[in-house]
């Protein structure tokens, strides 16, 4: 995202490494942008409504980019995802809220995008990418509850998915530099099918089921780590 310039034209500094590695930390926004999920669903009586919803998410990591051409670069990393969702039950009739939980599950993401720079001046740039990234979830998730309890699980142990990326970036020197910026990723299918299940003195009530939507637009900050 970062493409360096050559510091041997910037008296006073060192020419820098062709690889670069960052800290990154991004929050995360539910997208459906392509692909819609429905987020209320009845019962198989038609007495209760189970609606579901995205809350805030997060995502961090390792980021590593390599240089290769010109403005041109590799970029990937391996960042852990978490993933939150809210689930509600409430009586269709009058739309009484029964009972509520949320619901969070943990993935791994690998991305790897082919980066284009352009510089504003001797450190600063705008960049953007765009690639593919591969989404490995260890096991299903859930949480057990006598009133209202949710389960989840997993579409696949590795789903794929297309990503795009667009930031600025700055460099302090001996300090790091700092990026700014925006991502997109689209995963080709949900990413889990949740189970939600209402007990009413301690037998089950209702169940309902929705598939979870996991692509998203983030706000991404990240630290660079001076590579001199």
């Amino acid at each position: 995202m970062i493409s360096e310039v050559s510091d041997a034209q910037s008296p006073g500094r060192a020419e820098r490494a062709s690889v670069h590695v960052g800290m990154e930390f991004s929050t995360l926004f539910q997208s459906q942008m392509f692909l819609e999920f429905e987020d209320t669903v009845m019962d198989s009586n038609g007495v209760y409504s189970f609606t579901s919803g995205p809350r805030n998410s997060f995502r961090f990591g390792g980021y590593f980019r390599f240089d290769l051409f010109g403005r041109h670069s590799l970029e990937t990393g391996l960042y852990h995802v978490t993933r939150r969702y809210n689930s509600v039950v409430s009586l269709a009739s009058t739309g009484e809220e029964l009972g509520r939980n949320t619901i969070r599950g943990v993935s791994f993401e690998i991305p790897l995008t082919w980066a284009v720079s352009v510089q504003l001046d001797r450190d600063s740039r705008l960049s953007t990418g765009f690639g593919g990234v591969i989404t490995y979830f260890a096991s299903d998730f859930g949480i057990f509850d006598l009133e209202y309890n949710l389960d989840a699980f997993k579409r696949s142990r590795f789903l794929p998915g297309i990503k795009a990326h667009v930031g600025f970036e700055h460099d302090f020197g001996r300090e790091g530099g700092i990026y700014f910026g925006a991502n997109f990723q689209h995963n080709f299918q949900s990413i889990a099918f949740l189970r939600m299940e209402y007990f009413t003195d301690g037998t089950s009530e209702a169940i309902g089921q929705v598939e979870l939507n996991g692509s998203y637009f983030a706000a991404v900050l990240r630290y660079m780590f001076p590579m001199r």
